[in-house]
């Protein structure tokens, strides 16, 4: 009797080396789709965490703006405000000169309470330093507002004010503050370098533009 033909099965080479290759394909496109995603993922976070400066260094800004008695832009960098803030003691709020000084490109921008008066134009011995904002990318980030028109530095506030007058950078009522607020978190090959664009500003204490 003739031998009975022994069962056969498994893998030919052929059908390995394109198994192989199709398993090899399928992974490196689930690893797109995680890198993909990751990046997302840290894109999103530094959106979000330019998006949260910004917006605390407006909001932080604008509200000393708003309550200031008086206010000198300095230059495109610089702005001095004679702020009233709360007396630790009670009674009457203290006049306090306060600097918002902005540096580098891409910088920063701190709060300074400076030591020196208001009308002294400098901030000497500066206390309670509050950096309001990183990764700033540009330098026109205070404007003194006359009447509707920008002035040039340095531009102040009115000794008082009548509710009319004309342009002049001694006529400041409003200041415009601008911020662009890189994502700083971004790096490498998928670094964002479009920073996020803050425009804002506010008339001072009794005073009106």
């Amino acid at each position: 009797m003739a031998p009975a033909w022994k069962e056969e099965s498994g893998w030919t080479l052929p059908e390995m080396v394109l198994g192989m290759l199709l398993s090899l394909a399928i992974a490196g496109a689930s690893l797109m789709v995680l890198q993909s995603t990751l990046h997302s993922q840290k894109e999103t976070g530094s959106r979000l965490a330019a998006q949260d400066d910004g917006t605390f260094a407006m909001f932080r800004m604008t509200k000393d703006i708003r309550t200031a008695t008086a206010a000198t832009v300095q230059d495109a960098r610089t702005l001095d405000l004679l702020v009233p803030l709360r007396n630790p003691a009670g009674g009457a709020p203290i006049l306090t000169h306060v600097r918002y000084a902005c540096v580098g490109l891409p910088g920063s921008c701190a709060r300074y309470r400076c030591g020196t008066p208001f009308a002294s134009n400098s901030c000497g011995s500066p206390t309670n330093i509050v950096v309001v904002a990183n990764g700033v990318a540009n330098g026109d980030n205070f404007t003194g507002v006359s009447r509707g028109v920008d002035q040039p530095f340095p531009a102040t506030t009115p000794a008082s004010w009548a509710g009319s007058a004309t342009a002049a950078p001694d006529n400041v009522g409003f200041i415009s503050v601008h911020l662009a607020v890189r994502r700083t978190e971004d790096t490498g090959p998928w670094r964002h370098d479009q920073p996020l664009d803050f425009h804002d500003g506010a008339d001072l204490a009794n005073f009106t533009n």
